[in-house]
This record gives structure tokens, C-alpha cells and sequence, in this order.
């Protein structure tokens, strides 16, 4: 017999599909319930393993943008993993439990069929559970329009082509402001041929940001072409100070990456002047560019040490695999 994995049915399939393929990556017999579960929010990613010796292991996979701990979630677990995990907002004597698995993004794990076949399946075993029932549909669709993460490789890069989009955050003002900084540094240096800028926001309110808008919108096929074009990228906190998807996605493609410090743990530490470039100013920033635009080789070191550290820390089935050795 093998073990047997059960899936919290409530689950958000859009954010989480990337630790189902991980679990698909180790396990054979894997199954959507709820009645195993306690009665979780609506998004929660829990999963148990029933093991062949008659063992059961509960588990937690919390990709939430915000650092605090689900509290219901972290005593009904053996393992709680935690994307953006920060010691100084935890208010638990349960610690032990908690291991910081680092940031993921969105990726497609089922193809239309299967999508639907999943959907239908799902929502009819669950619709009495299911609170918000078009949010619940709604993320199968966007997971099916997301890229397989195989879509997801090092690509060679432009040697002063830089592409940057993002968005313009109405409770991030350091966020902002260090995306602004980094597009005016590139429009300032003749060595870069920018594109790009921040996205529009769908209220018309860009916050006193609209020289730096990019008119355009693209679509995500677009974006992944451009990015991996770009002979760099910058990274900064996002929402709630969170990694945010984008560096997984920076990480995935193997970029040389200019970020701001990290506000939450990583798995292992992201180096300076190996896996990253740090910066905390605008000069650091345009010091930044000028090594990357001048120096091919520290740019081709950082490519390949970003993909390396995706490899052993990121990658969905190696995020599944330290939680089960944390057991």
C-alpha cells in the first residue's frame, strides 16, 4: 500500500496549485475531501497523509501575503509552513511547528479538461461547505490561465534591454516609492534601453505616479517574454511586506536580481553578490544597474545562482519534501 494524501477541498487552487503539484510530484493517491478536515476557511491549504502503517500527519501550507498565523490551522497541524513567515509578528508559543517555506507563484497544474473535470466535481461534492462559491470557481479558471511552471526557464537575456511592470499599492508607500526609484534610474542611464513602468490603477488613482505609468497593457504571455528578455529585474516587499510572487518568478527564470532587503525569513538566505544584488537607496540602485549593464560575468553568476537557489529551496516538490522531513 502507499500513502494516502487528502486535500482540503476549500482550498484556493489559483494561489496553492503550485504545492499541489508538488504533492503530485511525490505522492500517487491523492483526493479533494472535506468531512476529514475541521471546518477551515474557505482558502486554507491543508492536506493530510495517511500513512501505510496507520500514521496520520496534518499539514499547513500558509501563502498568505501576511506574516500573522493561522491559529486554528497551526494546532490542528504537525507542520505549518509559512511563505512569508517574520518572528517578530508572531504571537505563538507554538513555534516548533513552523517552517519558513519561502515564496511561490501561480502556475497551471491541469490543462482545460481537467480544469473543468475538477471544477464541477469539487463544486458539487462541497457546494454545501463552500462560502464564497464564485470566488471558488473563479480561481480554477484563473489557475488554467497561468503558465505550466516548466514555461518557467532561463531564457538567455538581453545585454541592456530592461523590462519592468508593476503595480502602484494604495498602503505601500515604500513599495512604491522604491519601484519609482528603480524605472527613473533606468530611464537615467543611457546604457539601458527601458521599457515598461508601473500599471495603471483601475480607479485612475496612481498616487502622483502617472509620468511613471506604462501606457500598455499586455498580457501575461507578453510580460513572461519580456522579463525573460530583460538583462535584469528589481524586486522590493510588496503588499503587507510580503516576498510576493515575483521573486519566485525572478528566481524561476534565473534573473539577476536587484532587490531591497527582505522584510520576512527565506528558507536559506538570498547572498549579496551571489544569488542577488542588495540595495537601500537610490544610489545603491543605480550602482546596481551600472555593474549589471557593464559586467556580463557578475550577470551571468547571478542567473545561474538565482536558478540554483530556486532548484533546492523553491522548487514545488522541494517545498513539499522539507515539510515532510520536519515531521
Amino acid at each position: 500500500m502507499k500513502p494516502k494524501v487528502y486535500i482540503y477541498g476549500l482550498c484556493d487552487v489559483f494561489y496553492d496549485g503550485y504545492y499541489i503539484k508538488g504533492l503530485n510530484e511525490i505522492f500517487e493517491n491523492i483526493q479533494f475531501s472535506v468531512s476529514k478536515f475541521p471546518d477551515f476557511a474557505q482558502g486554507t491549504f491543508a492536506f493530510i497523509i495517511e500513512e501505510d502503517n496507520g500514521g496520520v500527519q496534518n499539514l499547513i501550507i500558509d501563502s498568505k501575503d501576511s506574516s500573522q498565523i493561522d491559529k486554528k490551522a497551526l494546532e490542528w497541524c504537525s507542520v505549518y509552513g509559512k511563505a512569508n513567515y517574520n518572528i517578530e509578528n508572531l504571537e505563538t508559543s507554538d513555534k516548533a511547528k513552523i517552517i519558513a517555506i519561502g515564496p511561490s507563484f501561480g502556475i497551471q497544474i491541469w490543462n482545460l479538461l481537467e480544469t473543468v473535470y475538477h471544477l464541477i466535481l469539487n463544486f458539487i461534492r462541497f457546494r454545501d461547505s463552500i462560502s464564497h462559491k464564485r470566488e471558488f470557481m473563479a480561481n480554477y479558471w484563473r489557475q488554467y490561465k497561468r503558465f505550466a511552471l516548466k514555461k518557467y526557464k532561463n531564457d538567455l537575456s538581453s545585454g541592456n534591454y530592461v523590462f519592468f511592470m508593476n503595480s502602484i499599492w494604495k498602503q505601500e508607500p515604500e513599495t512604491n516609492k522604491n519601484r519609482a526609484l528603480f524605472i527613473e534610474s533606468c530611464k537615467d542611464n543611457t546604457n539601458v534601453s527601458f521599457e515598461g513602468g508601473f500599471a495603471a490603477r483601475k480607479d485612475g488613482n496612481n498616487l502622483g505616479l502617472d509620468a511613471l505609468v506604462y501606457s500598455e497593457r499586455i498580457s501575461l504571455a507578453v510580460y513572461l517574454k519580456k522579463i525573460k528578455k530583460s538583462a535584469f529585474v528589481f524586486n522590493t516587499p510588496a503588499v503587507l511586506s510580503c516576498h510576493g510572487w515575483k521573486l519566485a518568478e525572478f528566481l524561476a527564470l534565473g534573473k539577476a536580481i536587484i532587490t531591497t532587503p527582505h522584510y520576512n525569513i527565506l528558507p536559506a538566505d538570498l547572498l549579496d553578490n551571489k544569488h542577488v544584488l542588495y540595495v537601500n537607496n537610490s544610489n545603491d540602485i543605480k550602482e546596481a544597474i551600472n555593474k549589471l549593464t557593464t559586467n556580463v560575468d557578475l550577470r551571468r553568476k547571478l542567473e545561474r545562482e538565482s536558478r540554483e537557489y530556486f532548484d533546492k529551496y523553491l522548487a514545488p516538490e522541494k517545498v513539499i519534501t522539507r515539510l515532510l522531513e520536519k515531521i
